[in-house]
């Protein structure tokens, strides 16, 4: 199946390698990443409108699909498959966990955040032990 057209911020879906839908958009960050990492909003940014998350903010709006550095623009994954980073080990009894948000900048966790300040931010399910996720970021609450 093929689809063409917006659905997420301008975004096309289109397929890849892994026989998903994939929704990909162009954007431009304002610091550097590696692909995998999570990226939310910010505002005012010097170089762009897309940083690292944590925990800390309201949003994660997608994956990074490559590397890049501050300034330089990137496909941002949205929706579909792609392989998520870490701050943890993962084994093969994590597959089908709700991956989230962690504490360390760009990164994701099994485990929900509970202590104050945090948001809760599900950014999809884990398919494997290599990070590679379904995506599907939202937040859920926000600890005050």
């Amino acid at each position: 199946m093929s689809f063409s057209g917006s659905f997420f911020v301008g975004g096309l879906i289109s397929g890849d390698d892994t026989d998903a839908e994939t929704v990909r958009v162009p954007a431009t960050l304002n610091e550097a990443v590696t692909a995998g990492d999570l990226l939310r909003p910010i505002t005012n940014g010097a170089n762009g409108f897309l940083e690292k998350a944590d925990d800390r903010g309201v949003h994660c709006v997608g994956v990074a699909t490559s590397n890049a550095s501050a300034g330089e623009s990137i496909d941002l994954l949205q929706f579909g498959v792609g392989t998520v980073n870490f701050s943890h080990a993962l084994t093969d009894a994590d597959v089908g966990k709700a991956v989230y948000v962690s504490s360390t900048a760009g990164q994701a966790s099994l485990t929900a955040p509970t202590a104050s300040g945090c948001a809760i931010i599900r950014v999809g399910f884990l398919q494997n032990s290599n990070g590679r996720c379904l995506i599907l970021p939202i937040t859920i609450a926000l600890y005050s």
